[in-house]
C-alpha cells in the first residue's frame, strides 16, 4: 500500500525541512517547480519521478533537484532522511556573493546525487539543526539558518568536486547525462574524453549520442554553450572583457577573444558595444507614438 504524505515541515523565509520517516509502507512527497530540493536518504531506496526526470537513489546519498520541475519523491518502505525545499529567493541569500558563489550556484542549476562517505552523521546531524533551528523560530533565526544551508550546500559542492556526483546514465539517458556534467564543468574546459570517462562509456559512444539527439559533435555543442554564456556575460554584466573571459575559465584574455570571434564573427568588445547600441533608447523625435 502506497501512502502520500504532505510536506509538514518547520519553515521559515522560504526555507522548509521535514524529517523523513516512512512507515511500512511507500510513501510519496510532492515537490513543487518553484521549490529546489535538498535531499539527504540515510536509509532505503528510492525514486524522483518528473516528467523525463527519472533519478533512482539509494542510500546513503546526497541529492540536489534544482527548480523548476514538479514531480514527486518515492521511497521505500523504512526510509530515513531529511529534505530541505528552499525557494529560489531563499537559494539567492545563502549564496555567497563572491566568484566561489558564481562557481557554486553554477554547479547547483543542475540536479546532482552524490553517495555520502565518512561525512554522513555530519551531514545528517548538520540537517537535523537545520530542522530544529526553523521549528524552534528564536530571534537570528533567518541568519543562522542561512549559514547552515551555505555549509551543506559547500558539502555537496565538494563531493561534486571530488568527482563522486554521477547522473543516472541508465535511467536519465546519456545525452541527458553529458547536459548535465556540461553544467557542472563547462568553464573547467573539459575535454569531451573526460566527459565519456565520467559517464563510463566510450568517446565515440557518447559522440554518436550527442550527434543523433542534436546533431552536433560534443566538442561543437560545448564551445556554443560557452559562446552563448559569454554572450549572455558581455551582453548583461558590467564585468569587462578580459574578466568575462576569466569567469569562463580562459586564462589568457586573447585566446577568449579569438574564441568568441571565431563564434561569433566579431570580437567580443565590439559585440559588446552591437548589443548596447541595440538596447539603447530611441531620441528621435520620429520614434515617438
Amino acid at each position: 500500500m502506497m501512502k502520500t504524505f504532505p510536506l509538514r515541515p518547520a519553515a521559515h523565509h522560504g526555507i522548509t525541512a521535514h524529517e523523513i520517516r516512512s512507515p511500512l509502507a511507500e510513501t510519496t512527497y510532492g515537490l513543487r517547480a518553484e521549490n529546489a530540493c535538498l535531499l539527504v536518504l540515510r536509509s532505503g531506496r528510492g525514486r524522483v519521478l518528473s516528467g523525463e526526470r527519472d533519478m533512482g537513489l539509494e542510500a546513503p546519498r546526497f541529492v540536489w533537484l534544482a527548480p523548476g520541475r514538479d514531480g514527486t519523491l518515492k521511497l521505500s518502505p523504512g526510509s530515513r532522511g531529511e529534505l530541505v525545499l528552499l525557494t529560489k529567493g531563499a537559494l539567492a541569500r545563502v549564496l555567497p556573493g563572491s566568484a566561489f558563489g558564481d562557481e557554486l550556484s553554477q554547479v547547483l542549476s543542475a540536479d546532482l546525487s552524490v553517495p555520502l562517505g565518512d561525512e554522513r552523521e555530519r551531514v545528517v546531524r548538520r540537517l537535523a539543526e537545520l530542522r530544529e533551528e526553523l521549528a524552534e523560530s528564536a530571534p537570528g533565526v533567518e541568519i543562522m539558518a542561512g549559514h547552515m544551508l551555505s555549509m551543506l550546500l559547500v558539502q555537496l559542492w565538494r563531493g561534486v568536486k571530488e568527482g563522486r556526483a554521477r547522473p543516472d546514465v541508465a535511467t536519465g539517458g546519456l545525452v541527458q547525462g553529458f547536459v548535465q556534467l556540461a553544467g557542472l564543468h563547462l568553464r573547467e574546459h573539459w575535454e569531451v574524453g573526460d566527459y565519456a570517462r565520467a559517464l563510463g562509456v566510450s568517446r565515440d559512444r557518447l559522440a554518436g549520442a550527442v550527434r543523433r539527439a542534436t546533431g552536433r559533435s560534443p566538442q561543437t555543442w560545448l564551445h556554443e554553450a560557452l559562446h552563448r554564456e559569454a554572450a549572455e556575460l558581455l551582453t548583461n554584466s558590467g564585468l569587462q572583457v578580459a574578466q568575462v573571459g576569466f569567469r569562463l575559465g580562459f586564462s589568457d584574455p586573447a585566446y577568449f577573444n579569438r574564441f568568441f570571434k571565431r563564434m561569433e564573427g566579431v570580437p567580443p568588445s565590439r559585440f559588446r558595444r552591437r548589443m548596447a547600441k541595440r538596447s539603447a533608447p530611441a531620441t528621435s523625435y520620429a520614434a515617438w507614438p
